[in-house]
């Protein structure tokens, strides 16, 4: 009597395991793969001529040291992450979660000498497993005393 009630104990233990296991492996199979990240990258160019356009031929260049920020979602909040640019004005953000951020660099402006000739926030989806690149942010200087 006492093995029959152990087995029969035994038998439920077993069904009710087997049941979990069930349970979690189909859980576990039910979860999205997670995508693999993407890079967003771009440039800081002097924009000599004011016309929002990269011509090297005008005399433009690229300029090396500029701080990116970076916003999850529309510019604001908290910068996620910074970079600068290199020395062709380049910056990378690498190993990003695809979904929509904010670029935007961190300057001298109007009173410090610089006019931007693009706009100076730039929305970028990122895509997965891809390398998108923003559009590039041009600056002239606001103040020749030449002129």
């Amino acid at each position: 009597m006492i093995i029959n009630k152990m087995n029969s104990q035994l038998k439920y233990f077993l069904i009710f395991s087997v049941l979990v296991l069930l349970v979690a492996f189909s859980l576990a199979a039910c979860q999205p793969e997670a995508l693999p990240p993407g890079d967003l990258t771009g440039r800081v160019y002097l924009d000599e001529n004011a016309n929002a356009e990269c011509e090297t031929c005008d005399c433009d260049f690229y300029l090396e040291g500029i701080v990116i920020q970076l916003y999850e979602g529309n510019c604001g909040g908290v910068v996620i992450q910074t970079v600068e640019t290199n020395e062709e004005g380049i910056f990378v953000f690498n190993d990003l979660t695809p979904g929509e951020y904010c670029v935007s660099p961190k300057v001298k402006l109007l009173c410090e000498g610089y006019q931007p000739t693009t706009p100076i926030q730039q929305v970028v989806t990122v895509t997965s497993g891809e390398a998108v690149e923003a559009p590039w942010f041009g600056f002239d200087h606001y103040l020749d005393i030449n002129d």
